[in-house]
């Protein structure tokens, strides 16, 4: 369209005033641009939490969204008037297959409503396609490849090895299947073991072929047989229909914006092409509720708490790890206390316990799981969330709530326990080590390396290993309402997929975080529809850190309690609801009971 007012030196013209008014539109919607393409770059599998990291913050570098602030961010722009599509470049090499399940039904989401194109160089994994095939169209590099190759597992065994170096293996385990303990007393597959590792990737192959096939329209034979022959190159891959196109970033961001309705371009990167915004400052444009204080008579909306269990289980408080190489855990004391302080909180509904965990200690593990039970008691319904992996002390601390939700792809299950530990008194004795013991009592140095178990406390902790598997297994059927025999009819340390253990009647429904979230909701006498606030514990601001709290009493949540807290020089702690991040770890415990 032409202006038939020219325009004169040192006045804005029309295209002067458009740009004008779209920044002032934009800034009036939280700095998002009207019909902008949000792009996000999925290298790495988001994360269940993410800390403070210093070293990022030196390399200036953002923290990354975490799985939760991701999905939430999609599902909310598949209904933003102001989001016209979604590009994504997706190259993961390898990442657990709950979490890619919840991000991936996020994105179908957001497919069934816009437009969205997933893009690659090569697609490096299985799990890496299985997510782009969610997305509209499918693109790759012409030196790419997709490996969708489907699903193995390898295990490792130091028996042998840790024989030729002087160093015996000693281990209790009560289940055939928890296998935790097999790198240390086993030269290859138990059969126990073996059965449980194929039916897992049975599982997840299933699941993932399923859903390509759905996905791409094509069968589900289709699938195997091309998986049989990936990594595909670019002309296998189109014609077997897994790939839509092949291209170059530039064409496919041309793509995306002629699907989003955009005018004809010829550079996606030019002056007139649609606004682009990450999805990370999509997700941080919207302005979460802050916490507020109860007034008499004025009752406002209700909240969901959400406790995060994230990392190995240990007792005490556990933390985050030391940078770089230090992993974090979850401490039952830390974990405990945020369920007490949900529980008495009047604002909140109901608890949901997100869980990513591979188990842990005994004593945290059951620490935890006391607080459930105590949450229940008091009136607050707790629905169990399960990440990535949820197992032996992950399930445990679970197997209390009112209800299990967990991804189709999560482990979880084992329910077992082992304990054990390394005897190194050959290795001394080869290197010249000496050592010797002084002891009051029989069994004060009976964790000690230099000697192996007595006859006495072996037999000592066999029997401690029948009481922990038959009380694990009890408060199993109790929680799910089953007979001991049928849960030790799928426990004895078993893992499970998540959608083997909801057939089995470990997990109630299948989904991520946002379904149980709607499942604590109607527990709570809501509608599964209706609009709560997230409160996310345990709190890790820095305030927290230099100010402990005074007493491990709950954080006060009526008026006059809070009122009293000011009294005290305690108000931040009554206002401060700043979710704890964590980051996962795996580690053995030698000398200490496992889940």
């Amino acid at each position: 369209m032409f202006s038939l007012l020219p325009k004169l030196p040192g006045l804005p013209g029309p295209d002067d005033i458009r740009g004008v008014v779209r920044r002032v539109d934009t800034a009036r919607h939280n700095g998002i641009p009207d019909g902008c393409i949000l792009e996000l770059d999925l290298q790495h599998a988001p994360p269940e939490t993410a800390g403070f990291d210093p070293m990022a913050l030196i390399a200036g570098q953002a923290r990354p969204l975490t799985l939760r602030e991701m999905v939430a961010a999609i599902h909310r722009a598949a209904e933003d008037d102001r989001v016209a599509g979604l590009i994504a470049r997706v190259q993961i090499a390898a990442a657990p297959a709950g979490p890619i399940q919840e991000l991936r039904a996020a994105i179908a989401e957001f497919t069934a409503a816009k437009p969205s194109l997933a893009w690659a160089e090569t697609y490096p994994g299985t799990m890496s396609y299985y997510l782009a095939s969610a997305f509209g169209e499918v693109w790759m590099q012409p030196s790419g490849t997709v490996g969708l190759v489907g699903f193995a597992t390898n295990a490792m065994f130091l028996r042998d090895a840790l024989a030729k170096a002087g160093i015996e293996a000693q281990f209790v385990a009560r289940g055939e299947y928890k296998s935790a303990a097999n790198l240390f007393t086993q030269d290859s597959y138990t059969d126990a073991h073996r059965e449980a590792d194929t039916a897992l990737v049975e599982s997840l192959h299933a699941q993932v072929r399923a859903a390509v096939a759905e996905s791409r329209d094509i069968e589900p034979a289709a699938v195997d047989e091309l998986a049989d022959r990936a990594p595909l190159l670019r002309d296998d891959a189109v014609a077997g229909r897994l790939v839509d196109r092949i291209g170059y970033r530039d064409e496919a961001y041309l793509r995306i914006m002629e699907l989003a309705g955009a005018q004809e371009l010829s550079d996606p990167d030019g002056d007139d092409a649609p606004d682009r915004l990450f999805l990370s400052r999509y997700a941080r444009s919207h302005r979460p509720e802050l916490p507020s204080v109860k007034v008499p008579g004025r009752k406002g909306r209700p909240a969901i708490a959400v406790v995060t269990l994230d990392g190995q289980i240990v007792s005490g408080r556990g933390g985050p790890g030391v940078l770089p190489i230090g992993g974090s855990s979850a401490g039952g004391d830390t974990i405990a206390a945020a369920l007490r302080a949900a529980a008495t909180d009047d604002d909140v509904s109901a608890i949901v316990l997100r869980v990513d965990s591979p188990g842990g200690a005994v004593t945290g593990s059951e620490t935890i799981w006391r607080e459930v039970v105590r949450a229940r008691a008091a009136g607050k319904p707790v629905v169990a969330s399960m990440g990535a992996v949820a197992a032996s002390g992950g399930y445990y601390v679970s197997m209390a709530a009112d209800a299990i939700v967990a991804n189709p792809g999560t482990i979880t299950g084992s329910i077992g326990v082992v304990t054990g530990k390394l005897v190194a008194r050959d290795l001394k004795e080869r290197l010249g080590v000496g050592s010797d013991t002084v002891r009051t009592n029989a069994n004060a140095d009976a964790w000690s390396i230099n000697a192996p178990f007595t006859p006495e406390q072996h037999t000592r902790v066999e029997a401690e290993a029948d009481l922990f598997y038959t009380d694990f297994v009890q408060r199993v059927a109790e929680g799910r309402d089953m007979t001991v025999d049928d849960v030790d009819a799928v426990a004895r340390g078993r893992v499970w997929t998540g959608a083997d253990a909801a057939e089995r009647g470990l997990v109630d429904e299948l989904g991520g975080l946002r379904t149980a979230i709607r499942r604590a909701k109607v527990l709570a006498g809501l509608d599964a529809d209706d609009k709560v606030r997230i409160i996310g514990y345990p709190g890790s601001s820095l305030r927290d850190r230099l100010r402990p709290k005074p007493s491990s009493q709950p954080t006060a949540a009526s008026l006059s309690q809070a009122v009293g807290a000011v009294l005290v020089g305690s108000a931040a702690e009554a206002l401060d609801h700043v979710q704890r991040q964590f980051t996962g770890a795996t580690a053995l415990w030698l000398g200490d009971w496992r889940f």
